[in-house]
């Protein structure tokens, strides 16, 4: 054999022996390019969306802004319309504050224990169902295995 046919010979053995390297190299060189083309078709989107989505978002905050200042502008002449001319006015709109922070607190407690009782009475139907159901199921089982065990 001549030199040229031992170095082809040689070359030919050594790409046999590295077929699972050759196919990884050019799966990684294409994936790599898919996943880079895939980015930037991504990043194209997002500055679109994101162009979208900063006008939409300015006009939000700018009508949040101008709802912001109307409200202001309202409480502000209400608080003006409201401003109590006498200290008797003062504990009579006081009074009437308390009386129904009052209210609401003893609506909200007897709604609370009204809710409670019922979460209670909802368990208690839940558990007194649970035996019944299960109650007859468990003396057949326990029959089953007394048969069992006698045979």
């Amino acid at each position: 054999m001549s030199e040229k046919d031992k170095s082809n010979n040689s070359e030919q053995k050594e790409t046999d022996k590295k077929p699972i390297l050759k196919g990884w190299n050019s799966f990684l060189k294409v994936g790599f390019d898919k996943f880079q083309k895939s980015l930037e078709n991504q990043t194209k989107k997002n500055k679109e969306f994101w162009t979208e989505n900063k006008e939409k978002s300015s006009k939000f905050f700018t009508g949040l802004k101008q709802d912001w200042d109307n409200k202001i502008k309202e409480w502000d002449a209400d608080i003006k319309k409201r401003s109590f001319e006498t200290k008797e006015q003062l504990d009579a709109h006081k009074k009437k504050i308390g009386e129904e922070f009052n209210n609401w607190q003893e609506k909200t407690k007897k709604d609370w224990n009204d809710g409670v009782a019922t979460v209670r009475k909802g368990f208690f139907k839940a558990y007194f169902w649970f035996l019944i159901l299960t109650i007859p199921i468990l003396i057949i089982v326990i029959i089953v295995f007394a048969l069992i065990v006698k045979l």
